[in-house]
């Protein structure tokens, strides 16, 4: 979610984009990425890339001219959570306990982290080559992927301009109803119910909710002027 446009990706395939203001679908593409998979869909320069983890591969695929970009091989990775930077120019994997990074328009290697337990990539902080992992403890950790010729740095902190609100449950390691809450008090301000209680995705970047139903339906809620910034 960026630039006014939300991007959904249902198990048929579809990538489709939304004008955030309006509701209303501004484009539709077919992709080969079918099924309940791990992926994760971008715009980069106007350009719709598609990424998503199968076989023991990472697939990188162009929506507008329908090809793949790279194949990556990560032997060994049976069940892995991918992401694109911030920036557009890597994709991230989640391997057991490793965060690894290849380039999207070369596959080449960029470099591995390894955590000291089982985590879950975070939806919320995606900031140029910055990457960051939520662990069962609460605790986030990121690492910047983008020093040349240097390992990734491990950050202080999380961002420098953390959200007012947070998401609970939905997204960090499907427990619970999806609940925002005052990130100062930690009081509940608003809760997903009645028909649109279960979602099947969820997606959170500290303003826009967007929501996603098996039935294809897709809800988006705007918590800009919730709380005063």
């Amino acid at each position: 979610m960026r630039d006014g446009v939300a991007i959904s990706s249902d198990s048929a395939g579809v990538v489709k984009t939304w004008d955030i203001l309006t509701g209303l679908c501004k484009a539709s593409f077919q992709t080969p990425t079918k099924g309940r998979i791990w992926r994760d869909v971008q715009l980069i320069e106007g350009r719709l890339i598609v990424v998503w983890h199968r076989d023991q591969k990472i697939n990188i695929w162009d929506g507008e001219k329908g090809e793949f970009l790279q194949v990556v091989d990560i032997p060994g990775s049976s069940h892995s959570a991918v992401r694109i930077s911030g920036d557009g120019s890597k994709v991230f994997c989640l391997v057991e306990k490793s965060i690894q990074a290849w380039s999207i328009w070369t596959g080449e290697f960029i470099g591995k982290v390894e955590l000291k337990d089982y985590a879950q990539l975070d939806p919320l902080y995606v900031d140029g080559s910055k990457v960051w992992v939520c662990f069962k403890d609460s605790q986030t950790q990121g690492w910047d992927f983008g020093v040349s010729g240097s390992s990734p740095i491990q950050l202080s902190n999380t961002s420098l301009d953390a959200p007012h609100l947070n998401l609970v449950g939905g997204t960090k390691w499907e427990t619970g109803p999806c609940i925002v809450k005052d990130a100062v008090t930690g009081k509940e301000v608003f809760q997903l119910v009645g028909r649109y209680a279960t979602p099947d995705e969820v997606q959170w970047d500290g303003q826009y909710l967007v929501v996603g139903y098996v039935s294809g339906e897709l809800l988006i809620l705007d918590f800009k002027h919730v709380l005063p910034q």
